[in-house]
């Protein structure tokens, strides 16, 4: 069982079981919280609900993820998911699946995030996904990822997997829903600023740049630099510029700084500067400091 496989779990949907399992001090049948979740009604004398793996699926998700555990016929909150609300929820999650090996199924979100920054970084554009179709996308994410494990014959992505894979990042702050094909678009600044609060670093204290980002990627292995970026750079034959930083995470930066996140320190044509991802409409281009601001 994985997140992947169990579509009907959606990030609402397991909330909402979070939430009730809350309200009953962490434990309750599984009879009980299908009831609550999957409510019958009359309709012209006829009783109507959602289908009967509804449910499981939201099960499914939320064992999967270690948020709940089925004990018998009940239902157990993880102590550790002390979420309580749906945001704090989507940081809970993010912090779990930082910690999943390549080879678990559900490490695939993060690792799938990873080789969508590298390709970006190679074609120098961060929107080589506009126009694509689910099949060309899920061929090509199959490609690039990491192999499963060894008893996992199961094809990590398929076209069916992907509209749920896009779901699932725009809840972890990894992607953006817009009016196009896809509807969601690769931006991970709602992340990045979560994990720069979280950090807790000295605030109005420049911090020189390669330090500020080798710090970021304990949160964020999967930017520039961190471990699950390189890995993915190898599998495409993708040579990463180190003062060069890709479209994606250069967006994100120029984002923080123009909402006073952050700011990205500007000193001269210093060769320790690191480039950004050309964007004429921006006033930044590069940068050899950061400044956490006290807001922040």
């Amino acid at each position: 069982m994985s997140m992947l496989s169990s579509t009907q779990g959606t990030s609402e949907r397991v909330w909402s079981l979070i939430a009730l399992l809350r309200e009953h001090d962490g434990k309750i049948s599984r009879a009980e919280a299908a009831a609550w979740l999957n409510p019958e009604f009359l309709k012209d004398g006829q009783t109507v609900g959602e289908k009967s793996g509804t449910f499981g699926q939201i099960q499914g998700a939320a064992t999967s993820m270690g948020a709940a555990s089925l004990v018998g016929q009940e239902l157990q909150l993880n102590p550790a998911c002390e979420a309580e609300t749906y945001d704090q929820f989507a940081d809970w999650l993010y912090r779990q699946l930082i910690e999943l090996t390549p080879q678990e199924k559900d490490a695939l979100f993060l690792e799938l995030f990873a080789w969508m920054m590298c390709e970006s970084a190679k074609r120098q554009t961060s929107g080589w996904l506009i126009g694509m179709t689910n099949s060309e996308f899920a061929d090509r994410a199959e490609a690039a990822l990491p192999s499963g494990a060894i008893d996992d014959v199961e094809s990590r992505m398929n076209q069916t997997k992907v509209p749920f894979v896009r779901r699932w990042l725009v809840f972890l702050g990894l992607m953006e829903e817009i009016n196009a094909n896809p509807p969601s678009e690769i931006d991970m600044s709602r992340r990045l600023r979560r994990e720069i609060k979280r950090l807790g670093l000295d605030r109005e204290v420049p911090i020189e740049a390669e330090e500020f980002l080798r710090i970021v990627r304990q949160k964020m292995p999967f930017i520039d630099g961190g471990r699950m970026y390189l890995d993915a750079a190898r599998r495409i034959n993708f040579t990463p510029d180190p003062r060069q930083l890709s479209p994606v995470l250069s967006e994100a930066l120029r984002d923080l700084h123009d909402d006073g996140t952050l700011e990205l320190n500007v000193l001269g044509d210093l060769s320790s500067n690191l480039r950004l991802h050309p964007n004429a409409t921006h006033k930044v281009s590069a940068f050899y400091a950061v400044t956490v601001k006290g807001g922040a």
